[in-house]
């Protein structure tokens, strides 16, 4: 009773997080809001990552189960906004150090090793099933025991001697190659860093970390780059690049988006 009375004294004073008839959020005080929906491998992703980088995440207070969901109470920072809406307004200077601050971060994540029962799979950071848009709104995939399995789910199961025929030469290379497994946000994109003031202040929605091939922070970045691209073409310059496989990846975003929902024709 405790907390749906705090949940609800928070919509009257704060209003919710994203849709009214279907609040991702609510506001709890001026500084802890509680996001609602969640699932276990983003509470894991996100302590994981808290714990093993000095990446500014939000510090999370406490959890439970709220109408057979799990509810994750954590830090709100008031008077930011994402860089996504701030970043014309900011100076060349500052883009650039927000930009190597970004790039410091990918490579404190990437720089994590990975248990060893887990080495060379592709999974939730504690080695189980996921889920993420790029591959299914709705539908857990993996885990995998190791790259190659994850490259078939994403391809819809066609097995390497069909790829060519189906996707083309592109795909079928990019997945003919060796790859290392990162530790990952999975989607490091500008709707997800939080500034104030022309400083980030956190790194939101840890929903999409797992161990997943190396590129895969790259490539997942740019799933959403039309949001930014000034963003991206400047963030390209200090990471690395995968433009091979990204250009592999543009070909199945543009005709096999999503492999657990949609059908090979």
């Amino acid at each position: 009773m405790l907390f749906d009375l705090r949940l609800w004294l928070g919509e009257h004073l704060y209003g919710v997080i994203g849709d009214p008839k279907s609040p991702a959020g609510y506001r709890v005080s001026s500084k802890r809001i509680v996001k609602w929906l969640c699932e276990t491998p983003e509470l894991d992703g996100h302590l994981f990552a808290a714990m093993n980088t000095d990446i500014p995440i939000p510090h999370i207070y406490r959890t439970r189960m709220w109408r057979g969901k799990l509810a994750i109470e954590m830090e709100y920072f008031p008077h930011c906004e994402t860089l996504q809406r701030c970043w014309r307004s900011l100076s060349s200077k500052t883009k650039q150090e927000i930009v190597r601050k970004v790039s410091g971060y990918i490579q404190q994540l990437h720089s994590i090793e990975p248990p060893p029962d887990l080495r060379g799979k592709v999974s939730a950071t504690r080695g189980g099933a996921r889920r993420d848009i790029r591959i299914s709104p709705s539908k857990l995939f993996g885990p995998f025991d190791d790259i190659a399995g994850f490259h078939r789910c994403v391809r819809g199961g066609v097995e390497p001697d069909g790829v060519r025929g189906i996707f083309g030469e592109k795909v079928a290379d990019m997945n003919d190659r060796s790859w290392a497994v990162r530790f990952t946000h999975g989607d490091l994109g500008v709707q997800n860093i939080l500034m104030r003031d022309g400083k980030v202040v956190a790194i939101l929605d840890w929903e999409r970390s797992e161990w997943y091939p190396e590129y895969w922070e790259y490539t997942k970045a740019h799933y959403n780059s039309v949001l930014l691209p000034e963003f991206y073409q400047m963030l390209r310059q200090h990471i690395p690049r995968y433009d091979e496989k990204l250009a592999a990846e543009r070909t199945l975003w543009r005709c096999f988006d999503q492999p657990l929902d949609t059908p090979i024709n």
